[in-house]
């Protein structure tokens, strides 16, 4: 604890510190200290608990409030990001047009596998269905477009494909093909005989394609050709060589090559709605299927640590450990003996003495700063009474008692007696070390 016995005078000090002890000065003119330990108090002890640890007290709290509410959004309502999702009301996704079509009759049910979607298929509740394929990240394998193609075409179906892929249109239809891209146009006339087609119009956009992260006016867009060929770009200009919309033959599988129709942002724009409505609202089942990691099939064995590690990592190990070898006999070479050397700066005996003070306060080292105390008093005791640095403890208490005509007892229990476990003996104790002390100097 940090302690610093006054002895008891004449006349009060009055640069004692106010946090050690305070003066009550006695009738006959003499000061008894009363000492106080600091950090005692519940409330002090809280105040420096919190400055302590405030920053990292703060920074959970923050950071839990900051989970919370990130659980909060994720959960609410039940709502996607994901772009083209029928529960996801931001500007790319599609729950406006999920809406209409629910409001209009049609089942619309969302799939997250190709194995959910064949198996709705095969289910009589859908055994008139539309299925809205779109695959962003091209997930799925050529087989499993196969077998989805199968799957619609066993059942009746009829498949819509949201802006897909080169490889993905050869095994859904072999009618329709990849036209390249174009930047596109605000508007595009239907040109074509195909009803839905020409029922809506013109088709356009100004914001972005949720497939590419681009709009009509700033990027490419996905252009097919197929049986029947709809919302060429550049047809007035000769120089057409694919439209946004194609189909084959039977009219049962079509390509989309801009995805931004659907979606909330355009869907009030030009003919969106009503090429989107038609399409996926011709038949009273619609299987939303988008798409994702559920469709990446496993792998046949458990990949090893060496599959999993780069090729490069051992030769970069071997290296290393030849490089770490040869610092270690180059640097590690024996050093020579300890020398001393003066320390730069000079510390004050007060100084050490409250540090230490400080260090026993905060690990409440009650009895070890106690028996501090009492060694510090046989110390001086000893010089003061001429029995020299090296006299026994049992000699300088029986030359106390002689000095105080106190019990021989009474100074070893002072002296060198069993340390206290609470702050409060402590003080006593140190009290009584500084009025033995002062005792002695007076004789």
């Amino acid at each position: 604890m940090s302690l610093s016995p006054v002895p008891t005078s004449t006349a009060p000090r009055s640069d004692a510190p106010e946090n050690n002890a305070s003066d009550n000065t006695a009738p006959d003119g003499t000061v008894n200290h009363v000492f106080v330990a600091e950090d005692t108090t519940a409330a002090r002890r809280l105040n420096k608990w919190w400055r302590k640890y405030r920053f990292w007290i703060i920074g959970g709290a923050v950071f839990v409030l900051l989970s919370v509410v990130a659980f909060v959004m994720s959960n609410s309502g039940n709502r996607s990001l994901d772009a083209l999702a029928i529960n996801n009301p931001a500007p790319a996704g599609a729950q406006a047009a999920a809406s209409v079509l629910e409001n209009q009759g049609v089942a619309v049910t969302a799939t997250k596998s190709l194995l959910e979607t064949t198996d709705a298929l095969a289910q009589n509740a859908y055994a008139s269905s539309t299925v809205l394929f779109y695959d962003p990240r091209k997930i799925l394998t050529p087989t499993q477009v196969s077998e989805l193609a199968a799957a619609v075409e066993e059942n009746g179906a009829k498949l819509v494909a949201i802006t897909p892929g080169p490889l993905t249109l050869k095994n859904l239809s072999p009618e329709i093909s990849s036209a390249g891209t174009t930047a596109g146009s605000q508007l595009v006339d239907a040109q074509c005989e195909n009803v839905d087609a020409t029922a809506a119009g013109s088709i356009g956009g100004t914001g972005p394609d949720p497939a590419l992260n681009t709009g009509p006016a700033k990027g490419p867009l996905l252009l097919y050709k197929g049986a029947q060929t709809c919302f060429t770009p550049n047809a007035k200009a000769g120089t057409a060589s694919g439209g946004f919309l194609a189909s084959n033959s039977a009219g049962d599988i079509t390509a989309l090559g801009f995805s931004g129709v659907v979606n909330n942002h355009n869907l009030d724009q030009a003919g969106n709605a009503a090429l989107t409505f038609r399409l996926l609202g011709s038949k009273p089942n619609l299987l939303w299927y988008t798409s994702s990691l559920n469709d990446v099939p496993p792998a046949q064995t458990s990949p090893s640590f060496a599959d999993l590690t780069p090729a490069w990592m051992f030769p970069a190990s071997a290296w290393l450990m030849l490089v770490a070898l040869v610092g270690v006999l180059w640097r590690g070479r024996r050093n020579g003996p300890l020398v001393a050397e003066p320390l730069p700066v000079i510390v004050k005996a007060s100084e050490t003495m409250a540090g230490r003070a400080r260090l026993y306060q905060d690990a409440r080292a009650v009895d070890t700063a106690t028996r501090t105390l009492q060694h510090a008093s046989l110390t001086r005791l000893a010089r003061a009474l001429r029995l020299g640095h090296s006299a026994d403890p049992s000699v300088v208490v029986e030359a106390v008692a002689a000095a105080t005509s106190r019990p021989s007892t009474h100074v070893h229990a002072i002296l060198l007696g069993e340390p206290p476990h609470t702050e409060k003996d402590m003080l006593r104790i140190a009290a009584e070390l500084a009025a033995l002390e002062e005792e002695v100097a007076r004789r």
